[in-house]
């Protein structure tokens, strides 16, 4: 896990590239005040997601991009960012292929460093009532150490409102677990919130209790409710009951109504076929009369002689159609006048046998018409005294029932209402207190192993007399001998801080928890060295200087240590670390990190 980088360069149109390069494992940088050591840790700070951006100057002027190199498992990564800010833009191609371009990555810095470092999906507490995941800035908090950082006598953690989330991300990067079990403490907003709650639910109680009845109890109306509910369960049933044999007697008077109507109709059909009847039996008696009328005149004809015209003298064969005097015609008309009233008596002899079933019918539907009706009145009458019987049984009201079921069901929601606030505001005055939460997080082995990694470097680099050396779990810091590293002189304490940060790097790695995989210290022996010091040193600088780069020039844990320095270094030293050496002196070796131009002063 972790980063390594391997260069940073500075670029311009039509200027010389400014660039140092690191190596892997270590690199040393020298050289005197303002040859641009604090500002490669800027540019560093910058590179790697910083917000901070490093100084200009004369020499700065037309550059106007920076580029960090830096790789990470099998690939290599190019960031490139202005000298003017603005956001950074990654690029990527396989380690090792320098023929391959750069292609773009489409990832925000910050995360692609927590990736990298083994943090992704890591959870820390930012203060005790937030919980976040791991930040860029918290890899460079514990990677990168400024001139002024390192002898500072204040906490390592810092010492503004990030202080929290350094907190947690060192143990994180010390024993590999995060904060996602650690129980939050209420925001403020949160115990505002809740107080807020309360007032509501504490007005709502008032309300509801200023509705209740007084002196009522919730057993009471349970009671109450249970016994109006039976009696209208009763009178539902009983209403049941009853419109089941209203029902069947209603379908009974239906069916006897309907069997009713249509017997009168048919009665009334019959009684209009029988005067029907009765009017043709009238008329073939008529026509009978009628017919023997006019035979007897025909026979009174026959009988009458025949005389002339009593005025004129006329024969009567002169007056009349001759054939009508002849002896036969009468007898002629008289046979006609026979056969039609024969007719006629057939006719009648019919029409009287069907008027006397019309009769005989017309009296059966009148007597079954009676029945039915008969049949209907009793129905009806049964339906009458049946409603009658109701009204009479049911002597409870069932809409004032309805009513003071209504009531008993709001006083009894009341009674649960009261019931849920009364809990629901004892779970709100808890969460109004914001209770202090101790969050303990213990190194165990890994805080012993951290201190004799830093105890062997300080022994290395000189300092033979520190008898016991603990990490304070709580703060995150060194102890030496029984004293918080804070309370040493200022040169000493850089020092303590110095190994403690290398040890929990060199830690991180070998356990495959999440770090950078980088340790940047700008002048971590410049304070210690001091000429003007008044701080009292039991180890002479200039052993604890030798020491320490003699160390360095032959470290090869894991991770990697850039070093920023002014003082001075052994020849047969910087033999084997091969320090990138700024003189600070024109013609001398590399004046800077900027090149001279003569367009610009000789500064950096």
């Amino acid at each position: 896990m972790g980063i390594t980088l391997t260069s940073l360069s500075v670029h311009g149109p039509n200027l010389e590239i400014a660039e140092v390069i690191f190596d892997t494992k270590r690199r040393l940088i020298r050289g005197p005040s303002e040859t641009g050591k604090s500002y490669i840790y800027d540019c560093l700070w910058y590179m790697l997601g910083g917000d901070d951006l490093p100084g200009t100057f004369p020499l700065t002027q037309g550059y106007q991009e920076f580029r960090l190199r830096f790789n990470a498992h099998d690939d290599e990564y190019e960031v490139r960012r202005g000298l003017s800010g603005g956001a950074a833009a990654i690029y990527l191609r396989t380690l090792g292929n320098e023929e391959q371009e750069f292609e773009p990555l489409d990832q925000d810095l910050g995360r692609l460093l927590v990736n990298l470092s083994g943090a992704s999906g890591k959870q820390i507490l930012r203060n005790h009532s937030k919980r976040g995941a791991v930040t860029g800035d918290d890899l460079r908090h514990w990677s990168l150490w400024s001139q002024t950082s390192i002898p500072a006598k204040h906490p390592a953690v810092g010492i503004n409102q990030a202080a929290a989330k350094h907190e947690a991300s060192f143990h994180l990067f010390l024993t590999g677990t995060d904060d996602s079990g650690i129980q939050l403490r209420k925001s403020q907003a949160e115990a505002e919130r809740a107080r807020g709650e309360l007032q509501g639910a504490e007005a709502a109680l008032a309300r509801i209790q200023a509705l209740m009845p007084e002196d009522v109890k919730r057993e009471e109306v349970v009671e109450a409710l249970s016994r109006v509910d039976l009696t209208l369960s009763a009178i539902a049933s009983q209403y049941n009951a009853r419109a089941t044999a209203l029902k069947e007697l209603r379908q009974q008077i239906v069916d006897t109504s309907d069997k009713l109507r249509k017997t009168e109709n048919d009665r009334n059909h019959s009684k209009s076929m029988i005067s029907r009847f009765e009017l043709l039996e009238k008329k073939y008696t008529n026509d009978l009369a009628r017919l023997g009328g006019t035979s007897e005149g025909v026979a009174f004809f026959q009988e009458l002689p025949t005389v002339s015209c009593p005025l004129c003298g006329t024969p009567s064969e002169s007056q009349v159609d001759p054939n009508d005097l002849r002896p036969a015609a009468p007898n002629r008309y008289r046979i006609a006048i026979s056969a039609e009233a024969e007719k006629i008596n057939a006719l009648r002899a019919g029409l009287l046998a069907a008027l006397q079933h019309e009769k005989d019918r017309h009296q059966i539907l009148k007597t079954n018409a009676e029945k039915l009706s008969d049949n209907l009145n009793a129905l009806q009458n049964r339906e009458a005294l049946t409603l009658h019987n109701t009204r009479i049984e049911f002597t409870a009201d069932p809409k004032k029932l309805a009513l003071q079921r209504s009531e008993l069901t709001a006083q009894l929601s009341n009674f649960d209402e009261i019931e849920h606030l009364t809990i629901e505001i004892g779970r709100l005055k808890k969460s109004t207190v914001r209770k202090r939460i101790n969050v303990s997080r213990e190194g165990g082995t890994f805080s012993r192993e951290v201190a004799n990694r830093a105890k062997v470097f300080l022994n290395t680099w000189g300092f033979n007399s520190i008898d016991n050396i603990a990490l304070d779990d709580a703060v995150c810091d060194l102890r030496i001998d029984d004293r918080s590293r804070l309370s040493y002189g200022a040169g000493i304490r850089g020092l303590y801080l110095s190994s403690l940060v290398i040890a929990l790097m060199e830690h991180a790695l070998e356990k495959g928890h999440p770090h950078l995989g980088i340790v940047v210290l700008d002048s971590p022996l410049k304070t210690y060295a001091d000429p003007e010091s008044t701080e009292e040193h039991e180890v002479p600088p200039a052993t604890i200087i030798d020491h320490f780069y003699s160390w360095l020039s032959t470290w090869n844990g894991r991770g990697q240590i850039i070093v920023l320095e002014n003082e001075p270094i052994k020849p047969e030293i910087a033999a084997l670390l091969d320090p990138i050496t700024f003189t600070r002196v024109r013609g001398k070796g590399r004046y800077g990190f900027y090149p001279l131009r003569n367009d610009a002063n000789n500064s950096l």
